[in-house]
């Protein structure tokens, strides 16, 4: 399928419960938990389209301004770099518009975004292998340009 042509930009207040909902989707997919809930999500989502602490998060919307894809981002700095970076903290993709090009048009904005404010590195964390999509997100994340460095490990403290 030719890739479609979606409007990007960052994401407006009145999208809030829109990226909540693509959020928690992304979440119950990488899960396979259809019943999980993220607590707090939408204070955390109203500071991220706020941009607070160099949050951010920007929607791909089709023809009638539905919001079909998110990516949500936070900017860090990094003392290795020497300067702050981007990491994608999530990026979901309505499950019928997968392999269309709406991804790649988010991380194209985020791409100029960074460019914008002078960040020169995006980072992002994939899911495990264990997550069936796993071969064709990282085969999606290398044709856009990423290049694999190794695991990344987390540690919960709750």
């Amino acid at each position: 399928m030719p890739p479609l042509i979606f409007e990007t930009g960052p994401a407006k207040p009145a999208e809030a419960d829109a990226v909540a909902a693509a959020v928690t989707a992304l979440l119950r997919e990488l899960r396979a938990d259809p019943g999980h809930t993220i607590p707090g999500i939408g204070a955390a989502v109203a500071d991220a389209i706020a941009g607070k602490d160099g949050s951010g998060v920007l929607v791909a919307r089709d023809e009638q301004r539905r919001v079909v894809g998110v990516l949500g981002y936070t900017t860090q700095i990094a003392l290795r770099l020497a300067a702050p970076y981007r990491l994608v903290q999530e990026l979901w993709v309505d499950p019928g518009l997968r392999s269309r090009g709406v991804a790649a048009q988010l991380l194209a904005e985020l791409d100029a975004a960074c460019a914008a404010d002078g960040i020169r590195r995006v980072e992002v964390c994939l899911p495990g292998p264990h997550v069936a999509t796993f071969p064709r997100t990282l085969a999606f994340y290398e044709r856009s340009g990423f290049r694999v460095l190794g695991p990344r490990v987390i540690k919960d403290l709750t």
